[in-house]
């Protein structure tokens, strides 16, 4: 046993592998394809597409498949991407804030390191390069939310396991292939002009810190949570129009996972006509759910407003949130 240990290569310091995560998407060129599936309650949705990334900011996501998708791509330039569909001829301006080969944002990464413990895993394989695995662990809960695999040379993250409360897959990323090259043209991050209708999307618009100022614009008596689950935090806020009703959008995180807020009042309830909707009480108001993969959608009216709670959290502990305000 003893000289196994004496034998045995040290675990790198899974914490210090993450923080070179972070930084090594902005210090490194490349062109690869990826494979990227979300796995829903009862089904699973996979697209591949082959990426072109050019440090620090520029990527081009063209993909393969499924077969609807193949030929559209997205450029993304900063936090701004353009969703381009050659075929009806049509390109969507939205923010970017959920790139899938980045770990986290730098703003809350000291978020993600106070609520979750990083702890070194055995070595892996990705794209036929070595890999470092780092699990995630939620310090308050003891559950694993994700492991992730991080090139051994340049840190980038090659492949990343995304776990649901039960424990499941929810989601899942890896590189099938990749090639760090200096050697990208600029000319494919160019958004097409001519002959495309250019549509904004349903993202939200220059989410702010000062979640104050974005409830003072919303233009009616904003409601929010007392109760939190812990490690959460809120972070950003942003007041924009959702087919056209003005609609308070408030983000809290815990470095990892998300719960979004949103408020309306118009009359205009969530449109859930695509899930399984599901009945709950909100203490004495009606309300209404939808579980998909590791994302639970909970919807009811109070006060006048309509809100819906969506997160990365079980049934209850939303249902506990809406229950505070």
């Amino acid at each position: 046993m003893l000289a196994a240990t004496i034998g045995a290569a040290p675990l790198p310091d899974a914490t210090q592998v993450l923080r070179d995560a972070v930084s090594a998407y902005a210090r490194y060129s490349y062109i690869g394809q990826v494979q990227s599936t979300d796995f829903g309650t009862s089904r699973a949705n996979s697209v591949v597409f082959r990426i072109e990334h050019r440090a620090p900011d520029k990527t081009r996501r063209w993909y393969l498949a499924p077969e609807s998708l193949y030929g559209d791509f997205i450029i993304s330039n900063g936090d701004t991407s353009y969703d381009v569909d050659p075929h009806k001829k049509r390109i969507v301006v939205m923010r970017d804030d959920a790139i899938d080969d980045q770990i986290a944002q730098d703003d809350n990464f000291g978020l993600l390191l106070h609520n979750y413990r990083a702890v070194p895993a055995p070595d892996d394989n990705a794209a036929g390069r070595r890999v470092l695995s780092v699990m995630l662990i939620n310090k308050y809960t003891g559950e694993t939310v994700m492991r992730i695999g991080v090139d051994a040379e340049t840190k980038l993250v090659l492949q990343k396991d995304r776990y649901a409360p039960s424990g499941s897959i929810s989601h899942q990323m890896r590189f099938e292939q990749i090639r760090f090259t200096d050697a990208i043209p600029g000319g494919l991050f160019s958004v097409p002009d001519s002959g495309y209708q250019r549509m904004q999307g349903q993202s939200h618009g220059n989410p702010s810190s000062d979640l104050q100022a974005a409830v003072r614009t919303a233009g009616f008596k904003a409601l929010g949570p007392k109760y939190l689950p812990e490690g959460f935090l809120p972070i950003a806020a942003d007041v924009s129009d959702i087919k056209g009703v003005r609609t308070l959008h408030l983000l809290y995180s815990d470095g990892l996972r998300t719960v979004s807020l949103f408020e309306n009042a118009r009359g205009a309830a969530v449109d859930l006509k695509p899930y399984t909707v599901h009945d709950a009480k909100v203490r004495s108001y009606s309300a209404r759910y939808v579980e998909d993969g590791p994302t639970t959608l909970l919807a009811w009216a109070q006060s006048g407003l309509h809100i819906a709670l969506v997160g990365e959290i079980s049934r209850d502990e939303l249902i506990k949130i809406a229950g505070s305000f």
